[in-house]
């Protein structure tokens, strides 16, 4: 079974893929797909003769590195929305109320305590 070989036409001795490399690729994507599903690591690269599979686990390989990295900006980035929309609310709650403290300091009572309700309402929504 080792002995069939798959060749490209005209190709060199890097694209050919016997079935072994073949059922060794199978494998490791079967270790792979378990690995994704448990959050592991993947498996390591197999010992292979066929450059071309070789070629095949370096490309989910680095796919899979490119999927993490983009999870962990996409995690930091939520992060950092978070973070930005609870400072805009500390802000929002100062400029409210120093609206309502310029009113009161200019003698328009109820401006300013029109300006609280709003503050408060637009809070709790």
């Amino acid at each position: 079974m080792e002995d069939l070989v798959i060749e490209e036409e005209g190709a060199s001795s890097a694209l050919k893929i016997t079935l072994g490399d073949f059922l060794v690729f199978i494998n490791w994507m079967n270790q792979t797909e378990k690995s994704l599903e448990r959050g592991e690591a993947l498996p390591t690269t197999p010992d292979l003769d066929s450059g071309k599979v070789k070629g095949w686990i370096q490309l989910v390989q680095r796919l899979e590195e490119r999927f993490r990295r983009s999870e962990e900006k996409k995690i930091a980035l939520e992060a950092n929305v978070i973070a930005q929309e609870a400072q805009l609310g500390q802000l929002l709650t100062h400029l409210h109320a120093n609206i309502a403290s310029l009113y009161d300091n200019l003698g328009q009572a109820k401006k300013a305590e029109e300006v609280r309700r709003r503050a408060e309402a637009l809070h709790a929504s």
